[in-house]
């Protein structure tokens, strides 16, 4: 897909004033990039590369398992009251906020793609003036519109009890590296940049096997399995037009960062199967062709579509392999949404409400073209279909504050809901709806302003073919042949939480009531419910570097 932005200028003056930009700041440019790496490949030199994952004997369409992340979901907001702003100029302690920021620190974590971090603003230390060998070797080329970012993200999960094999485990660490190019600086082209995010996997134990391990739809997608050593995550352009009403971008990128942004307080447990198993839409770390557009019918209320590339095969490539010879097909999407942050409420709230459709041929879960079992019957072909379509709705909303909304403060302590619900319209579809719902406190305590906790509650229904398939599958492999509840449910309790200042904790415990063998299917096992204990760790390198 091509995305096309006409730019009326005078291109060789352009070209000029970037030839003059980038004299300025190509001395800096190869300094950053060796102590940049140098700090986000740290105790790397030991990872390894790990090959494709095989695959199980089921044939519905599996997609890659992984996990998608969250979305910010509020802005601070530097016009409270002049006593709550001089009173957050002297906390300097681990976890406390700064209004008063000269940077755009607080619009989300790390600033490193803000529809898929978790919502909760970094940690931030005193005010004191930036300096250091990083912040030397930046500033010029952030005053040239050259931005750097790096986060560092470490995955741990153990199904302590039950699944197909209990007591396994997963972990594995991702570095994030992402730099947006400021064209109106650079070039003077007004509202293009673009957008390059390249992403680093390391200290990997189990990626290749933990989903067979665990079997169950739900938690056995969750952690990100990282196949190979790096990829290429994001590569766009993007023009804004009509005064920022109007948005397009198109290039190398997943569209996870614009639609169902998550809407929980951490990034383990909110994701919604349907999205990656019908959709055929990846996890953030892997991207393919798309085009973008979103349009803003006021500040809060908006629409926008998409388009991107189905392809099974990027997972086990490293992003830079262009050509769609092997892509699957392509899913549209489009939606109406509501965002109302803090900077425009003491009460935010997100809405979003989405249609799509996956053009992809797929595999029907148990039949033939006789219409016979696939399992049984092995000289006639597997059935297939074109096409998978759906709905899905989901949506935030802060319901209490201790203060009673006197303030926009975004720190102050909050109770906010969520939740959503979908359905996939075909019979064939692997899953056929799912809902979740939860809630999270921020700020319970004073002296951790930037701390939540939360609860959850994940339901799930398999469509009907997929569980003929997998009961089927436990009858051949000397099972009793019964098929699993099409319905089942996943509780958690979780947190977020800073341990140092730009260093987070999400600790995770869920427990699993009637858990499948989605990616186990050939196994003689019905598993027990499941209960398992997962943590991420988040390290803002950026910020401890003092990025400008």
């Amino acid at each position: 897909m091509r995305v096309s932005v006409q730019y009326q200028g005078k291109w060789r003056g352009a070209f000029c004033c970037m030839s003059h930009h980038l004299n300025k700041a190509c001395n800096t440019l190869s300094v950053f990039f060796m102590l940049s790496c140098a700090a986000v490949v740290v105790e790397s030199g030991t990872a390894r590369a790990q090959s494709a994952p095989g695959a199980t004997a089921q044939p519905a369409l599996l997609q890659e398992h992984a996990a998608t992340s969250q979305i910010e979901s509020g802005i601070a907001d530097s016009s409270a009251a002049s006593d709550l702003l001089k009173k957050s100029r002297e906390l300097t302690v681990t976890g406390k906020k700064r209004v008063d920021d000269d940077s755009d620190s607080m619009s989300a974590p790390n600033n490193i793609s803000t529809k898929i971090m978790p919502a909760v603003p970094v940690a931030v230390a005193s005010n004191q003036p930036k300096k250091g060998i990083f912040y030397n070797a930046l500033k010029p080329l952030k005053d040239h519109g050259i931005t750097f970012h790096l986060l560092l993200i470490d995955n741990f999960v153990s199904n302590v009890v039950g699944g197909v094999r209990p007591g396994t485990r997963l972990q594995n660490s991702l570095g994030v590296i992402e730099t947006q190019f400021d064209l109106e600086k650079l070039i003077g082209w007004k509202g293009a940049q673009i957008n390059f995010g390249e992403d680093i996997f390391f200290l990997r134990n189990n990626d290749k096997h933990w989903s067979q391990q665990v079997g169950d739809n739900i938690i056995g997608y969750q952690p990100p399995h990282l196949f190979r050593g790096n990829y290429l995550s994001e590569l766009t352009l993007d023009q804004k037009l009509m005064n920022n009403k109007l948005e397009i971008e198109g290039g190398r990128a997943n569209i996870s960062r614009y639609f169902l942004i998550p809407n929980c307080n951490q990034i383990l447990t909110c994701f919604k199967d349907i999205w990656s198993q019908d959709a055929g839409v990846s996890t953030f770390v892997y991207a393919t062709w798309s085009g973008h557009i979103m349009y803003h019918i006021t500040p809060s209320l908006y629409i926008q579509a998409a388009a991107t590339e189905v392809n099974k095969t990027t997972f086990f490539t490293n992003g830079w392999k262009w050509d769609t010879g092997t892509s699957n097909g392509a899913t549209g999407v489009g939606e109406i949404g509501y965002l109302r942050g803090f900077d425009k409420t003491a009460y935010p709230s997100m809405y979003e409400f989405l249609g799509y459709y996956n053009s992809s041929t797929v595999q029907d879960p148990i039949r033939t073209v006789r219409g016979t079992s696939q399992l049984y019957d092995k000289s006639s072909a597997a059935q297939m279909h074109t096409g998978m379509s759906g709905i899905f709705f989901s949506g935030q909303q802060y319901v209490w504050r201790k203060d009673h909304g006197a303030t926009k403060d975004p720190h102050g302590m909050a109770l906010a809901v969520y939740g959503g619900a979908g359905t996939d319209f075909q019979s064939y579809a692997p899953i056929q709806a799912e809902a979740y719902l939860g809630a999270f406190v921020q700020a319970p305590f004073a002296s951790h302003p930037l701390d939540s906790y939360g609860i959850q509650f994940h339901w799930s229904k398999l469509g009907t073919r997929e569980q003929d398939f997998l009961g089927q599958a436990n009858k051949i492999s000397g099972g009793d042949g019964k098929r699993p509840g099409a319905d089942h449910l996943v509780a958690d309790i979780h947190a977020h939480t800073f341990l140092f200042p730009n260093v987070a904790l999400e600790p995770s415990l869920q427990y699993v009531i009637n858990p499948n063998t989605y990616y186990a299917p050939m196994t003689a096992k019905h598993p027990h419910n499941a209960l398992e204990v997962g943590a991420t760790l988040f390290v803002y390198l950026d910020k401890m570097a003092e990025f400008p």
